[in-house]
């Protein structure tokens, strides 16, 4: 089964990646730059300095002042999409296969505007690397990068960032995680900010991790460090233990918000289509 499927795609074709800043990439693309170029779209003046290219003199300009000026225009860059995804043991199941489905479909919005999209598999380490790729035509490429992404580990994101190759210039993180970080996820957003990215953090939760399906005396394991807790469940129980995980979840969208990092709660129960096509658009993340 593909993870998008075709007519999805169609749709999607037609969407563009927001971004909230402009930047710095590396070539031609179709965002706008930091960077002064020759394109057809008018920027700025400045003065004439001995070297400057004279058929950017603004002659009328001179005609008007007597000076020689120079005119500006502005310059369009590709930038560096990179997806990674959170591939610790806790992510296992419909959580990374949620990841993969809408990370896959942000990376073929990436692809159809100039934009190079990399993958990255983090865990405590980073487990798995495909390179920035450009174009439609790439697209294959990385959808299998993405199906090979498995998950093993724990959690430990900071370490894994420090080992993500970077890339010149700025670009644009998806993150995917289900934030679960003994530390908090203070540490690696900070070193991804650090980068000169702008990062947007895909909160990833599942039904089972609001309210699990249990009753009476249970063991319950850490899937990543295998720690064990016993403990009676009953519907009071469920209840507070739900309750907290919203009051945690709004914690995380509060941490990224003081960060300077774009925030979207995922529900893996949540049809991925309405999430692409309503939810990430009203955001403005997709246009």
């Amino acid at each position: 089964m593909p993870l998008i499927p075709p007519a999805l795609l169609k749709k999607l074709s037609k969407l563009k990646l927001g971004s909230s800043r402009r930047g710095v990439g590396m070539s031609g693309g179709e965002r706008r730059s930091l960077r002064r170029g020759q394109s057809l779209e008018f920027a700025d003046h400045r003065p004439y300095v001995p070297g400057d290219d004279l058929r950017h003199l603004d002659w009328h300009l001179y005609g008007r002042l007597d000076q020689l000026w120079l005119k500006l225009f502005e310059e369009n860059d590709d930038r560096v999409v990179q997806a990674m995804i959170d591939v610790s043991a806790s992510m296992q199941g419909e959580k990374l296969d949620y990841a993969r489905r809408l990370s896959a479909a942000l990376a073929w919005v990436a692809l159809g505007h100039g934009d190079r999209v990399a993958i990255a598999a983090l865990s405590d380490r980073l487990a798995h690397y495909s390179p920035p790729r450009r174009g439609r035509s790439a697209a294959t490429g990385i959808f299998r990068a993405l199906e090979e992404v498995h998950p093993a580990g724990h959690t430990d994101l900071a370490r894994a960032v420090t080992g993500t190759p970077r890339q010149r210039g700025t670009g644009i993180v998806l993150l995917f995680t289900d934030m679960l970080y003994a530390d908090g996820p203070d540490v690696a957003l900070k070193q991804l900010r650090a980068r000169g990215n702008e990062v947007h953090a895909f909160h990833v939760i599942s039904p089972t991790d609001l309210r699990p399906d249990l009753s009476g005396d249970v063991v319950l394991v850490d899937a990543e460090t295998g720690d064990e807790l016993a403990i009676t469940v009953d519907d009071e129980v469920l209840d507070t233990y739900e309750a907290t995980v919203w009051a945690w979840a709004e914690e995380m969208r509060q941490t990224c918000a003081r960060l300077g990092v774009g925030y979207t709660r995922l529900l893996t129960s949540a049809p991925v289509e309405k999430v692409l096509l309503e939810d990430l658009r009203r955001q403005g993340l997709l246009s």
